[in-house]
């Protein structure tokens, strides 16, 4: 299946618009995360286990995007967005993921 930011597909024509389809994913990070990000943060450079993080969600927000796409008969999803946060409070911090 076809998963495209723009509007349409080069070569490929639109003959069917459905409804706007949306997947999205939630996942907490752990305590040693933090720990590692927290001295990250303040030394400077990347965070990997955050970033394995993203990639996770990521990956799992496009296969149920997929899934629901594929569940009305959709060969392709245009005009993808993708929207990042975080959720945080009460000594808990989580990261969100929404196409």
């Amino acid at each position: 299946m076809i998963v495209t930011t723009t509007n349409s597909i080069e070569g490929r024509e639109i003959s069917r618009y459905n409804d706007p389809i949306a997947a999205n994913v939630v996942i907490g990070t752990n305590i040693f995360s933090d720990i590692g990000a927290s001295y990250v943060d303040f030394f400077g450079g990347r965070s990997t286990s955050y970033e394995k993080k993203m990639q996770e969600m990521y990956k799992r927000v496009t296969e149920t995007l997929k899934q629901r796409a594929q569940a009305i008969r959709a060969d392709a999803i245009i005009g993808l967005s993708v929207d990042n946060d975080e959720i945080s409070g009460k000594g808990s911090q989580m990261f969100m993921i929404r196409l």
